[in-house]
């Protein structure tokens, strides 16, 4: 007799299991080396936390800001944590840059919690499933970053928990617990998380656990969960296009769905592109034999390939695509793979010790490689010690595969490569030297103009004040030279000429340009440059 019941001790203790926690501290550590050893990252982060620092002078709760204007392209959650956090804990860079991630932490007890839910005896697949999402590339690479991939992530996660409580116990509160989480997405994202829901929630019948009755009225459930989380959004949504105005209501309420798949037309990718990237994205299991059938025999299998493959046929047929759009399926990649491990230990690694060896061969010949790329800023030879990670990895895999090893090795051999660059990417990416100089002159009543597209890079690394003058026509800039003839203009040009790197009062390398601060006495016209 299959029976409805919630077992206890999966509702009790699902969230502190040992892979969650081993997970987090594991997590929280890479975090913190790669925000000590990086800068923040433009133009995303620099933009996402200058958003949050606006809003934060402007003391608009509602409405995101961007150079004076509401910035209708994200909701507020992600600001909203980093504005909490600067409540608690001050305004520090430390401070600004751990919030997002911290929060995405909370992604490996909420993965236990739904393994533990779906089968409250798979102990061994909730101790694997958030270790094995520690450790994929496409999660690590974003895990440290204040971007909202891995915060939707982790608040449809949440959905997904209730959603797994309500088909074990049918109880009313997981249905709202679901619809939180659903709310909390569309805070995060947007309309978008219906695309990763609505296909799990919909096909129910095909993966609910086999010791349990599918509650006969799950559609009318998943219909409750989903409008709690419309409101959610609407009860930000309505007072925030009352406040923001017609446009960016407009914007808003078309932009964040239908406005942004049609606009996706103009950066077109084949169907096929998410393909060749899947084996990359899914290292180091992507070299391992887990592949083996069968694939889809268990309730679990399903319930993870329900979350990874309609997504994944859907990103597909929309135009615009990018990698971290699929984001939100690598916690069922990693419940599918702890499924197809058992309880073996990994076997067949010869192929990710080939990877990793290729890694070390890449950082032993890191100086070279670097100073013929980034001539200004060369790496001294000891960087090559960081071949001993992937070798060693290599050789362990090697000889006596380990699921710890494994999971340890792909994400600590990727932080090896991240330190042992962070000297060049520091020297072409930080912009905080440059935020600085433009407070300092923000202090001396200097006009300040950005010709062309202004990603707001500047404000929160600066802590500036004043908006930012753009224009993008020659007409402005006369206009705006006129004005303001002991102004200063801040560009980046790939090849500027000696005359404009002789005249400036600022400049460094910055993504393979120059980026120049230069008295608008002596900036050309931009139709000339």
């Amino acid at each position: 007799m299959r029976s409805t019941r919630l077992h206890t001790p999966a509702r009790l203790t699902s969230l502190t299991t040992p892979g969650a926690m081993l997970a987090v501290v594991l997590a929280a550590l890479l975090v913190v080396l790669r925000i000590g050893f990086l800068p923040l990252m433009p133009v995303d982060e620099t933009r996402y936390l200058s958003v949050a620092w606006e809003m934060q002078q402007q003391h608009s709760l509602l409405v995101p800001l961007f150079n004076g204007e509401p910035y209708s392209d994200k909701p507020p959650l992600l600001f909203w944590i980093i504005q909490s956090a600067w409540a608690l804990f001050g305004t520090s860079d430390w401070v600004s840059r751990l919030a997002v991630p911290a929060a995405g932490l909370l992604s490996y007890p909420l993965l236990a919690a739904i393994v533990r839910q779906f089968d409250p005896g798979a102990d061994r697949q909730a101790r694997w499933a958030p270790l094995i999402l520690m450790s994929l590339s496409l999660w690590f690479v974003y895990q440290a970053l204040s971007m909202f991939d891995i915060l939707f992530t982790t608040c449809f996660l949440v959905a997904v928990l209730g959603w797994v409580g309500y088909v074990r116990s049918g109880r009313a509160a997981m249905i709202l617990l679901a619809g939180a989480g659903v709310g909390l997405a569309v805070l995060a994202k947007g309309p978008v998380v219906l695309l990763y829901w609505l296909p799990l929630v919909l096909s129910t019948r095909f993966w609910h656990p086999a010791d349990v009755a599918l509650p006969r009225r799950y559609l009318l459930a998943a219909l409750a969960a989903t409008l709690i989380g419309a409101a959610i959004g609407l009860a930000w949504a309505i007072p925030a296009a009352i406040s923001g105005g017609e446009d960016y209501a407009n914007a808003i309420f078309w932009g964040q769905s239908a406005g942004r798949i049609a606009s996706s037309f103009a950066h077109a990718r084949p169907w096929y592109w998410y393909l060749p990237l899947l084996p990359l994205l899914a290292l180091p299991w992507a070299g391992v034999a887990v592949w083996r059938r069968p694939w889809l025999a268990t309730p679990m299998q399903r319930f993870a390939a329900w979350g990874i493959l309609p997504p994944l046929v859907l990103l597909s047929l929309v135009s615009g695509k990018q990698v971290h759009y699929l984001m939100p399926t690598l916690p069922f990649l990693a419940i599918w793979i702890a499924v197809q491990l058992g309880d073996e230990e990994p076997r067949r690694t010869w192929a990710i010790s080939v990877v990793l060896g290729l890694v070390a061969a890449f950082l032993a010949a890191l100086p070279e490689i670097a100073g013929s790329l980034y001539p200004e800023a060369p790496l001294p030879g000891t960087v090559r010690l960081a071949a001993v990670v992937p070798a060693l990895f290599a050789v362990l895999l090697w000889q006596r595969p380990r699921r710890l090893t494994l999971v340890l090795a792909w994400p600590l051999t990727l932080l090896a490569l991240l330190l042992a660059v962070s000297p060049t990417i520091r020297s072409y990416y930080d912009l905080q030297p440059a935020a600085r100089e433009l407070a300092r002159l923000e202090t001396q009543d200097v006009p300040m103009a950005y010709p062309g597209g202004y990603s707001n890079q500047f404000r929160f690394l600066g802590r500036t004040h004043q908006d930012m003058t753009v224009f993008e026509s020659d007409a402005g800039f006369a206009a705006w030279r006129e004005a303001n003839p002991g102004g200063v203009i801040i560009e980046v040009l790939k090849q500027p000429d000696e005359a404009l790197l002789d005249a400036a009062i600022y400049r460094q390398p910055y993504r393979g340009s120059h980026l120049l601060m230069v008295p608008v006495a002596d900036w050309p016209l931009l139709a000339s440059q």
